[in-house]
């Protein structure tokens, strides 16, 4: 970056390092400068000024201009991006407790307002049929995968999560009627793009998207998209939006399928609390009491 390397001034001599200070100070009037102004205004040459410009590993103040300009609208763009964070260094302990609740609820409230009640029932019909249900997630998305289908399989629902496509399996399992989830935060992850093209033209799965907002190739490949909402955030706070967004629509179908078998899932839980001292460690816990 030009301004650490004029801000470290190695190797420069104290002429340079004047102009050096004089470019750091009024960064913004010397793509307006000639070299011989820049000169005279720091009392130095036109030669020291070209000097400095090839320590910096450029051809001359010419370019050094123009690498100025560059580097001063990143550092705006930057100051933009952050301006609209959140969490900062400032923030303290107090700062993000308070925070991170209203971070939830904004990306829950976004997403129920954008929900298309039609689609959304669309999906769950599909759902109270299917005999599989597979999710699909890459990254950090395939561990909310992951616990979403955990959360199906307490309902007594074949779930699973996967990664990537397992092509042999898909079709040693082809006569089951399964719903298949794909995760992408962005919209554009390449590894769901491809599974759901897999999915869609090689397998009989009902294929949803819980997609971002960059999803134009991924949808032709879905049944049906969820679109969630993506912060662009420069501090992975997107993540959590995503996630929080993520989750949500997950347990909305998890829900409704909660609610149309109710009745048996009442009837299984009170079956597993007959056997409940055998999943805990009762003695283990008395113990630890007695420490």
């Amino acid at each position: 970056m030009l301004f650490e390397k004029l801000k470290q001034g190695l190797n420069f001599t104290n002429h340079e390092k004047e102009v050096a200070r004089y470019i750091l100070e009024n960064s913004d009037k010397i793509p307006g400068m000639s070299s011989a102004e820049l000169a005279k205004a720091t009392f130095t040459s036109k030669a020291t000024v070209v000097r400095l410009s090839q320590k910096l590993g450029l051809t001359g103040y010419q370019e050094l201009r123009i690498k100025l300009v560059e580097e001063i609208s990143q550092k705006n763009r930057l100051s933009r991006l952050l301006e609209g964070e959140p969490i900062n260094q400032e923030s303290t302990y107090t700062d993000i407790i308070n925070t991170l609740p209203l971070i939830y609820d904004k990306a829950v409230t976004n997403t129920r307002l954008t929900l298309d009640k039609n689609r959304m029932n669309r999906i769950n019909c599909v759902l109270q049929r299917a005999e599989c249900i597979d999710i699909y997630g890459a990254g950090i998305s395939y561990i909310l995968a992951q616990a979403a289908s955990f959360k199906f399989a307490t309902l007594g629902m074949e779930s699973s999560a996967y990664e990537s496509i397992n092509g042999h399996y898909l079709a040693a399992r082809s006569n089951k009627k399964t719903i298949a989830f794909l995760i992408s935060f962005t919209g554009a992850n390449r590894t769901m793009i491809r599974a759901a093209e897999y999915l869609r033209k090689a397998t009989n799965n009902y294929v949803v998207g819980i997609i971002g907002p960059h999803n134009e190739v991924i949808r032709k490949w879905c049944h049906e998209a969820v679109e969630i909402p993506n912060r662009d955030s420069l501090l992975s706070l997107d993540v959590i939006t995503s996630f929080s967004a993520t989750t949500y629509v997950l347990d909305i179908f998890f829900s409704q399928l909660l609610a149309s078998h109710y009745n048996e899932h009442v009837k299984s839980s009170l079956k597993m609390l007959l056997h409940n001292d055998l999943l805990l460690d009762k003695a283990g816990c008395e113990e630890d009491k007695k420490e």
